[in-house]
């Protein structure tokens, strides 16, 4: 089940209605943790197989380590989810191409047939794996307490709005709220949770799908048939998709958490509005990027003694950022030219022993672009997946050819209205929320079916699934 399809909006209201009526007469987790797990299982039943697991063996790591004041048997605690959480992550996304490398060792290189067995598809579980293994952290760490109940835990780790896409949520975002009595639901709150998912659902429907179905896919599966100047239509359509894409995605589990009593953060912020890469990645995907500063970054050793080791760090941190969402040397490219730009950004920085300077507007509108392109030069590799897709496409980026017959007016106005999102001064959107709230209910509900109408006409017998639902 897909947040974009209908059926999610009846599902989402039977749970609303489950968690209302059930109020405080019972925990609230016993509720969440039924409707979770049937969500999930609409995927692969045996998906939820590595969740109960994870969630199993997180939650009694972590009442372990508030047991103890051992370091040793800490470290060995910590060390256990470390290990079981990212082989259960590797073995169900990796199994591929773990098999794929051992073939010639097993004498099966030439085999089409190999490997003999495909693992479950188990969506969303780089996401669930990074929020539970970072509660782990959290209380090894004793920024956190531990769970007191493993029902609260797997009502954290399943999750239903975030399970398979995110955001990656905090334990100390989660747990208070979830031990909190349930307040009612105000008319304000309701009506803020309609307008995120539907501007969920419009950005996804009229800009993400738009730009797929008509440019993206188009050029960048076949880009031999394309000119370079449509090539690069691809490229910035290929930026705005990806992005209206989660960002819409997010939209719908923030206002899906909301209705069922959960403020959670902000995922993104107007990410292509960044004048430097330190300023996309606190706008971008905010809820992995700080994961893996506190998480990866600072674990990393000599980031306090100076030197070249934060330069390498944040080169290492990207790198594997980048093989997280998929094992091909064109992750790992995107990982870099993230990280190396990081790493210069910074080295400039401390060259300047009072710190960055101001920036005038003109500085700032330069900035944007130059950030803008090298982003999107770099999602090139993201949406390739392969090294030789990606100096296919390149090939004909830079061929030199003109023309742009081959690209639909509906693909135009999307990638303009995407860019133009970005830009619209910063009181618009509390102001579109306040006036949706003031329409009446059946207006605002109104508003949601002729989304929700347009997701069907557009989308025929089925709807694109979530580009992040791959990783």
């Amino acid at each position: 089940m897909s947040l974009a399809e209908p059926l999610y909006l009846v599902f989402l209201a039977v749970a609303v209605l489950g968690v209302r009526f059930a109020g405080n007469r019972v925990p609230r987790a016993l509720v969440l943790v039924p409707l979770s797990l049937v969500f999930y299982a609409t995927w692969n039943p045996l998906a939820l197989l590595p969740l109960l697991v994870t969630a199993a063996v997180d939650f009694n790591v972590s009442r372990a380590l508030g047991r103890t004041e051992r370091p040793a048997l800490r470290h060995a605690l910590v060390a256990t989810s470390v290990v079981v959480d990212l082989g259960l992550l590797s073995a169900f996304k990796y199994s591929g191409l773990l098999a794929r490398a051992a073939a010639p060792l097993l004498g099966r290189a030439a085999d089409a047939a190999w490997p003999p067995f495909t693992l479950v598809l188990a969506a969303g579980i780089s996401f669930y794996t990074f929020q539970s293994l970072g509660c782990v952290l959290d209380v090894y760490r004793r920024d956190e307490e531990p769970p007191a109940r493993f029902l609260d835990y797997l009502a954290f780790v399943s999750f239903f709005p975030t399970l398979l896409a995110g955001p990656i949520t905090r334990a100390g975002t989660f747990f208070p709220q979830a031990v909190r009595p349930l307040a009612p639901l105000t008319d304000a709150d309701g009506s803020r949770a309609l307008f995120r998912i539907g501007l969920g659902l419009a950005k996804k429907v009229l800009i993400a799908d738009v730009l797929a179905v008509n440019l993206v896919d188009r050029v960048f599966e076949v880009p031999g048939l394309f000119t370079s100047a449509e090539a690069g239509l691809a490229v910035y359509g290929y930026a705005i998709q990806i992005w209206a894409d989660f960002s819409g995605y997010s939209d719908i589990a923030l206002g899906s958490a909301l209705l069922l009593g959960f403020r959670l953060k902000e995922n993104f912020d107007s990410p292509y509005r960044a004048a430097d890469l330190a300023e996309f990645w606190r706008r971008w995907h905010i809820s992995l990027s700080t994961w893996l500063r506190d998480y990866l970054f600072f674990s990393l050793p000599g980031n306090r003694r100076g030197g070249a080791a934060p330069y390498a760090n944040l080169v290492i941190t990207f790198v594997l950022g980048g093989l997280w969402h998929g094992t091909t040397w064109a992750f790992a490219g995107w990982g870099l030219i993230h990280g190396a730009g990081l790493a210069v950004q910074r080295l400039f920085e401390s060259r300047r022993p009072r710190g960055p300077l101001p920036r005038s507007p003109w500085r700032r509108a330069l900035g944007i672009l130059v950030t803008f392109h090298v982003v999107s030069f770099a999602w090139i590799l993201f949406r390739c997946e392969s090294g030789a897709a990606a100096l296919s496409f390149l090939r004909v980026l830079f061929a030199g050819t003109w023309g742009i017959g081959n690209v639909p007016y509906a693909a135009v106005a999307a990638l303009l209205l995407g860019l133009a999102a970005h830009f619209v001064p910063p009181t618009w959107h509390p102001a579109a929320e306040s006036r949706f709230a003031g329409l009446p209910s059946a207006a605002q509900a109104g508003l949601v079916l002729a989304v929700l109408a347009a997701i069907r006409l557009s989308a025929g017998a089925s709807v694109a699934p979530f580009v992040y639902f791959r990783f």
